[in-house]
This record gives structure tokens, C-alpha cells and sequence, in this order.
């Protein structure tokens, strides 16, 4: 068994040409291998190995196979690290039962999964690879250029991997910015494997839209802790990046958005901490700035969604409905976010917070200090700025309601990378009036939308209309008022 740990880049849209010339000039005197390879995957129809997150490939070269099952791994800032088992093989049929019998899970039925494998896909690419010195060992650069093929169906393969084996992962970051930098190429979130099956309709690349409590440990420092938090929002980030690269979606750059402002608020605990992550949390930032238009987007769409408040009675103003309509479409800007997820700045960023999430710098006081016990202490400071700025006195108007959004925003995040710790019924009680809050917030925004698109339409019952939405903004005002009052009544659930 090799534990595999590779990046890998894309490099779609350079010549041959280009990236050889830029590969020679990296690998120096090393000299540079071609090879020509054919890869055969295999699965049962059910996909049963891609349930456990397998890959199971027979690679030719000539008259020679080998037989490789890849298991469940995990891919970080472009990083892809997941166990390897390797066996010749001299049949065209895979036989999983000449692999070791301790790799299986539990639940794997091994002898009824090798009866029904079958060819689900294919690659057939040249392969150019050097071998780099790296600290004590190497790190093998090959480029890959060539296609996935199903059937009729072929999708062009153009990528780079840099394996270490028993060299510095530091290098590979090193060179990987190098292709970044010179060939604009993007960090590769998806294996062959995952394409293939795409490729041949088996499986579909759905956006994340929600995010889960990371699976946390009370007995571990702060800095563990919240390096796994960092991990799991980095993960999040790349997977809506690949949803938004292969079927662009609002979802897609919704799921983005997400994956950046939970990134932003690990970060920004690191910086407490003394981590030196400044110049991250400003590029993050930035790119929040870019997707700015997403909140217009999502007020828009609660006055026009079908199932929700507002549809059936906008629908008795078909000209200002119409209007809602098409701004709503004229907000979606899906090719501003496709062109920022390809600059350098931005891939730089997922690659370099790949690199801290290796490298996890802590100062010495982070080691020792109990994660349960930081998390206590944290989610303590962090929301009592919330409660004070949502316990002031009197009815809170709604545009202090949308200043106040980011930062209660912020703490709900927060308790996605450490409230694992604490129990679930009592976290779960305390958040859920604050999560209305946020939900009555963003509905404010909606009907100031509405109210601007009344103002803009030439409807002949302007004042109706308006009188309308004045309605409906004092009785979500009431609702969140009610939200307001339940959420300062909460017991913290990080006292237990």
C-alpha cells in the first residue's frame, strides 16, 4: 500500500507546447519520460465501489497491466491524499480478490461486487513525466494529455500531477504556484475517475447548499481544531467550485459564497490566536465583494418563488411581476464569479490555504490549550456582541436589522466549527430563534426590492401597492420582534 498525495492542476487551456517548455524548465537536467497509457475503470452497475468512494482502474502500457484500487481519501487545496493498492494483473478483468483482504470496510461483500464489475469508462492519454529531488525523496511531475472516453463521448484530459514520494510537500505548493502563475491553471478538484463517471451519466455534481457541525474532539488544542474547521470549509469551497465549473449555477456560486465566509471566520480565530493570516482574510474579502450581487439575487427570488408569501399576490400585477422577473434574471451574474474563480489571486488562495491546513503554524499557548475550553470561551465573547447589539431597547428599525446581519451571521458560522462539542438538543434550542432572525432579515431586503420596484413601475395602483408592502413590512417586523425576544431568552448552549 502507497498513501498517494498529489496536487493536481488544470491546464486546459494552454498549448502542449507551453506546458512541456515550462515543465523542462522546473525539472532542470532531469530528463523527461513519455509514456502511453490506457486506463480501463470498473464498477457494478449499482456503483457500488463509488458508494465507498473507490476507484478501481486496470492500466496498460503495452502488453503490460496493472490493476490499482484507489480508497476513500480527501482532496485539500488542490491536494489529493488517499490509500493506493497496486497488483499486476494479467487478465482484462479485474480481480478485487487479489488485493489483501484487510483493506475492505466491514460491510464490503467483496466476492458479489467482483462477480458483477464491468468497464463503466476509459482514459487514454500520453503521460510525460519527470522525476524532481525534493528533501529526501521526489516528487514525480507528470503532465497528462489526452481524453475520457464512453462510448461515442470523449472529453479532452489536459492536467498536471505532482506526487510527492518521500520529498517536501512545501515543493510541490513551490511548483504548483509556478503553473498557477505562468499557465493561469486552476487546482483540480475532481480525480479522472470523478469525471468518468460523469462523463458516463453514473453520477451528477450537485452544489453543497447547507453546511454541517465539523465533527470536532474535545480532547484536542485549539489549533487542531480549528485547522479540521479550516479543512472543512476549504472542502466545501471546492466542491461548489467544481459544481460551478462543470454546470454553472446559482447554487453553485451560493455554495461558494458559503465556503469563503466560513473560511474567512476560521481565519479571522487564527488571527486571534496570532496566526499571521491577515493578507488571507482581506483576499477573501475581496472576493465577497465580487459576489455581493448574490443577496439582491436571493430577495428577488423570495418574491417571485412559488411557494412562497409573496407569489400569489404579485401575480394580480402581471406588468410588476414581469418586472420583478427580469431583474431578477439581470442580477445573476454567473460570468463575473466564472472569470474570478480563474484568476491567479484566486487560485493562489485555495492553493496557499491548502498549505496552512498542512502546515497548521500554532504558536506554543495554541498547543496547549484545550479546544472545548476555547470554544467555550469564544462562542461566550462572540455572541454577547450579537446580544448587544439586538438587546437594544425599543422596535429596531429595519435597516439597523440588515447592518446587524454579517455579524450575526458570523457567530452562526463560528458555531459550525466548534459547536460539535456541545449538545446537540441544547445548541440546537439556542440557535434555531436566531436563525429565524436571519431569515426574517433577508426577507427585509426582499421587500425593500419591492418597494424600489414599485417606485420604478408605471403600474396604474402605485399607492395600493405600496400601502401593500408597508403592510407586510410591519408584520415581518412584528414576526422578527417576536424572533428578537425568543433569541436574548436562550440559555447558551456552551455552558453545559
Amino acid at each position: 500500500m502507497s498513501q498517494e498525495i498529489e496536487i493536481k492542476l488544470l491546464v486546459e487551456g494552454a498549448s502542449r507546447e507551453q506546458v512541456l517548455a515550462l515543465c523542462q524548465s522546473l525539472a532542470k537536467e532531469a530528463k523527461m519520460t513519455e509514456l502511453q497509457l490506457s486506463n480501463r475503470y470498473f464498477d457494478t452497475e449499482d456503483l457500488r465501489l463509488r458508494q465507498h468512494d473507490m476507484g478501481l482502474r486496470i492500466r496498460q502500457r503495452g502488453d503490460d497491466r496493472e490493476q490499482t484500487i484507489k480508497l476513500a481519501g480527501e482532496v485539500l487545496g488542490g491536494v489529493h491524499s488517499r490509500p493506493e493498492y497496486n497488483t499486476v494483473i494479467t487478465s482484462e478483468q479485474p480481480d478485487l480478490t487479489l488485493f489483501e483482504e484487510d483493506i475492505w470496510p466491514d460491510d464490503f461483500a467483496l466476492f458479489d461486487i467482483n462477480r458483477e464489475l464491468q468497464e463503466i469508462f476509459r482514459t487514454d492519454f500520453t503521460r510525460y513525466r519527470w522525476y524532481l529531488p525534493s528533501g529526501e525523496g521526489q516528487i514525480e511531475l507528470v503532465y497528462d494529455e489526452g481524453s475520457i472516453i464512453v462510448g461515442e463521448q470523449q472529453r479532452p484530459l489536459a492536467e498536471i500531477e505532482l506526487e510527492v514520494q518521500q520529498g517536501e510537500i512545501a515543493d510541490a505548493y513551490r511548483l504548483a504556484r509556478r503553473f498557477i502563475t505562468r499557465l493561469n491553471a486552476r487546482l483540480g478538484s475532481l480525480s479522472k475517475a470523478a469525471r468518468g463517471y460523469m462523463l458516463a451519466g453514473k453520477t451528477v455534481l450537485e452544489p453543497f447548499t447547507h453546511a454541517h457541525f465539523v465533527p470536532q474532539q474535545a480532547n484536542d488544542d485549539v489549533g487542531t481544531g480549528l485547522y479540521r474547521a479550516l479543512t472543512y470549509a476549504l472542502q466545501y469551497w471546492q466542491h461548489n467550485d467544481a459544481c460551478l465549473t462543470e454546470v454553472p449555477s446559482v447554487r453553485a456560486v451560493a455554495g461558494i459564497t458559503d465556503g469563503i465566509r466560513l473560511s474567512k471566520v476560521v481565519l479571522q480565530q487564527l488571527a486571534t490566536l496570532e496566526i499571521d493570516v491577515g493578507d488571507h482574510i482581506l483576499r477573501l474579502e475581496q472576493m465577497l465583494g465580487h459576489l455581493g450581487w448574490l443577496s439582491r439575487y436571493d430577495g428577488l427570488t423570495e418574491l417571485t418563488a412559488e411557494d412562497g408569501a409573496y407569489h400569489r399576490a404579485l401575480e394580480q400585477y402581471p406588468k410588476l411581476y414581469e418586472a420583478i422577473k427580469e431583474q431578477q434574471q439581470h442580477a445573476v451574474q454567473l460570468e463575473l464569479v466564472q472569470s474570478l474563480s480563474i484568476r491567479d489571486d484566486y487560485q493562489l488562495t485555495l492553493l496557499e490555504l491548502g498549505a496552512l491546513c498542512h502546515e497548521q503554524p500554532r504558536h506554543e499557548q495554541v498547543a496547549q490549550l484545550p479546544l472545548r475550553q476555547w470554544a467555550s470561551q469564544r462562542l461566550r465573547e462572540d455572541w454577547q456582541n450579537v446580544i448587544d447589539a439586538f438587546a437594544r431597547e425599543g422596535d429596531l428599525k429595519p435597516e439597523y436589522y440588515l447592518k446587524q446581519l454579517p455579524l450575526l451571521q458570523g457567530s452562526l458560522q463560528l458555531g459550525y466549527c466548534v459547536g460539535y462539542l456541545f449538545d446537540e438538543e441544547d445548541r440546537e434550542q439556542f440557535r434555531a430563534p436566531w436563525q429565524d432572525m436571519v431569515r426574517g432579515i433577508r426577507e427585509i431586503m426582499a421587500l425593500k426590492l419591492l418597494r424600489d420596484a414599485i417606485k420604478d413601475n408605471d403600474d396604474h395602483q402605485p399607492e395600493r401597492l405600496l400601502n401593500w408592502q408597508t403592510v407586510q413590512l410591519e408584520s415581518l417586523l412584528y414576526a422578527l420582534e417576536h424572533s428578537r425576544k425568543a433569541a436574548l431568552k436562550q440559555e447558551p448552549y456552551w455552558l453545559g
